[in-house]
């Protein structure tokens, strides 16, 4: 059996080394897996991650690097080494060395159970405060939106079988959500529970902004829920509204010398106004995915790989 293990990099030139040494250490001690490669792609770095991702691979042969042409995000650059792997499995995990390698195992043990995906569960979040809120809120959103079992946490560092890899280089749009197209491939889901490491060097490269950018484009990209929920308002909004009016209209007529409601009238247009432009705000992401989706906008653009034998 072979495995593939495929990591985003991003301005790690300090980590990947060691990362990919213990990664192969760890990935020797299991009998059942006859060859590996590990594969780093190199999301257009700001630091010389590329520099020492080709010196790795002058190192070893089992390691293969592909480097972008512009930064993709990690989700692209993902399915960037996906489209190139030749794993009978992939596990994929990030570049900063919170997602122990020492798991590996448990996860194709995972799988042998008989599942598709096996995700894993961080125990102990090494997040701040406020970043383990929106973790927390994406969770039951997702429960929503993408219809997630309740007991899957949507992490990183998860393995799957080949068949789930070739379903999901299928998709040929711009926006890619991994975990939104397990989803619509596969509910035969599994779990493990891991610790969550502290970060080996440097800060998170996750900013809120793109933390927001990866929301909005699930929300967009894989429901329609938001659609629907603007519709139901507006429904909503317009019998409140009707109340209102004959409301209003009774008490002046009741009481004609009540003097009109200027204030009352000026809030509430603003509020509709605001309503309209959320909704508006939601259909143009729609719009906007659609047309870039049209005009074929590519999902990442490869520079160079080293090690990679497209014949093998």
């Amino acid at each position: 059996m072979m495995l593939s293990v495929i990591i985003p990099v991003y301005n790690s030139e300090k980590i990947i080394n060691n990362l990919v040494k213990d990664i192969s250490e760890q990935i020797k001690k299991i009998n059942k897996i006859k060859n590996f490669e590990i594969i780093l792609v190199n999301d257009s770095s700001d630091d010389k991650s590329w520099n020492e991702i080709t010196n790795i691979c002058k190192m070893y042969n089992f390691v293969v690097g592909i480097n972008l042409t512009k930064n993709s995000g990690q989700h692209n650059a993902v399915m960037a080494g996906l489209k190139l792997c030749k794993g009978d499995f992939i596990i994929t995990m990030d570049d900063d060395y919170q997602h122990s390698p020492n798991y590996i195992s448990s996860l194709l043990d995972e799988i042998d159970k008989g599942y598709d995906v096996c995700y894993t569960n961080y125990v102990n979040k090494k997040y701040g405060i406020l970043k383990k809120f929106f973790s927390f809120m994406n969770h039951k959103i997702l429960n929503i939106l993408l219809k997630k079992p309740k007991h899957i946490y949507l992490s990183s560092y998860k393995c799957f079988s080949k068949k789930i890899a070739m379903e999901l280089i299928k998709y040929d749009g711009p926006f890619v959500y991994i975990d939104g197209l397990i989803l619509n491939i596969t509910n035969k889901l599994g779990i493990i529970d891991i610790e969550h490491s502290e970060r080996e060097h440097g800060k998170s490269n996750y900013s809120y902004k793109k933390l927001i950018s990866l929301w909005l484009k699930v929300v967009t990209n894989f429901s329609v829920v938001p659609l629907r929920l603007v519709t139901i308002f507006g429904f909503l909004m317009t019998l409140v509204s009707i109340v209102l009016i004959i409301t209003i209209i009774f008490i002046k007529l009741s009481n004609p010398e009540i003097p009109a409601g200027w204030p009352s009238l000026a809030i509430l247009v603003i509020f509709f106004a605001g309503i309209q432009l959320i909704a508006l705000g939601i259909i143009g992401e729609y719009v906007g995915k659609s047309y870039l989706n049209l005009n074929k906008k590519p999902q990442y653009t490869v520079r160079e790989t080293i090690n990679y034998k497209k014949n093998e």
